[in-house]
């Protein structure tokens, strides 16, 4: 990877502007066209010169004979480094998402939903966030509602918002009254609890509520081993306006990513195990159906126990300060909301 100080301040300051001209404009940059715009004070044939460096150190690339140049992976690269990745979203810009989060429900589905459409808007290209997963799914509250006379379905609600529905066969007769009651006396004792706490209390409990815990105990366990992940994705309008995605085989690239769960098949495997922002941008990415993407992507959450995804995905051709920032605001504000629903 290069380091900065093997470009001169001129040739880190043309690289900038290409890359800046080229995600603005999606045409290739021609020293010209840098001379009309902005104060370099050279002449354009120095900036030919230094262009011809970019070139040789594989940070810009001529596509056609007659053309200018465009960045390529490792220009992009570069230029996230160095330019890039202290970028903030303004503060207006801020406020006006955390007013749209206080309008909305305060459930986790309501805030995932925002969430992409948000980061799609800010961001112009596709969005992707999944739903939290939580290494020990803990007990939010269950309801009991009776179906026969020995017959009760358990409606249980984790802290992560996940909804577990499950038939009981209980050993007595119990009325709805006597149900409510059961499910008060149990919540009370049990709300907050992962699947092996539940399994502390079984000894101490009646032989009705002993069925209801085994339940609660089992849904738990099945919740911590699924490997099913819900993601929310936003923005392909965006996607289908840039000039990139005129070719129909690009966007039939993107649209089979976004199908089922292949994405994340593809991305999953090559993020590092740490937290924080990750940025792949074409042929850095392992999976040959990411080469031709960039994608910049975030964990959020709370601790390493309970963590979602969120990210860009869009064109190498990519605004990455803008989509950088978004990210990394978009990952503090739902860690934000995650820290607050796991702390109830």
């Amino acid at each position: 990877m290069l380091i900065a100080d093997e470009l001169t301040p001129r040739q880190h300051e043309i690289l900038r502007l290409v890359v800046q001209e080229y995600v603005g404009a999606g045409r290739a940059v021609a020293s010209q066209t840098l001379i009309e715009r902005y104060p370099l004070r050279v002449s354009s044939a120095t900036v030919r010169n230094e262009m011809a460096v970019l070139e040789r150190l594989g940070l810009i690339e001529q596509l056609h004979t007659s053309a200018g140049r465009v960045p390529t992976d490792r220009g992009y690269r570069y230029y996230v480094e160095h330019f890039a990745t202290q970028s903030s979203l303004p503060a207006n810009e801020q406020l006006m998402i955390r007013h749209q989060f206080r309008q909305v429900e305060t459930q986790l589905e309501s805030w995932l939903e925002l969430a992409a459409s948000v980061l799609a808007g800010t961001a112009r290209n596709v969005s992707l966030v999944t739903a939290p997963r939580t290494t020990r799914p803990r007990l939010r509250h269950f309801e009991l509602l009776q179906l026969q006379d020995r017959v009760a379905l358990l409606i249980m609600v984790t802290q992560d918002s996940a909804v577990h529905q499950a038939m009981l066969h209980m050993p007595e007769d119990h009325t709805q009254a006597e149900l409510g009651l059961l499910a008060d006396v149990l919540n009370a004792r049990l709300s907050g609890l992962a699947a092996e706490e539940v399994r502390t209390h079984l000894v101490l409990l009646t032989a009705s509520e002993q069925v209801v815990a085994l339940q609660v105990v089992q849904a738990l366990e099945s919740l911590q081993h699924s490997e099913r992940t819900d993601v929310h994705y936003e923005g392909i309008e965006h996607a289908l306006h840039q000039p990139e995605f005129a070719e129909s085989d690009l966007i039939q690239s993107l649209l089979q990513l976004m199908r089922g769960g292949q994405l994340l098949t593809e991305l999953l495997p090559q993020m590092r195990s740490d937290d924080g922002m990750q940025i792949f941008i074409g042929g850095e990415n392992e999976s040959a159906g990411l080469r031709p993407f960039a994608l910049v992507v975030s964990t959020y959450g709370v601790g390493d126990q309970v963590t979602g995804l969120l990210g860009i995905l869009g064109p190498r051709r990519m605004p990455y300060g803008r989509s950088i920032s978004s990210v990394r605001y978009m990952a503090r504000l739902m860690s934000d909301l995650m820290h607050d629903l796991y702390a109830t």
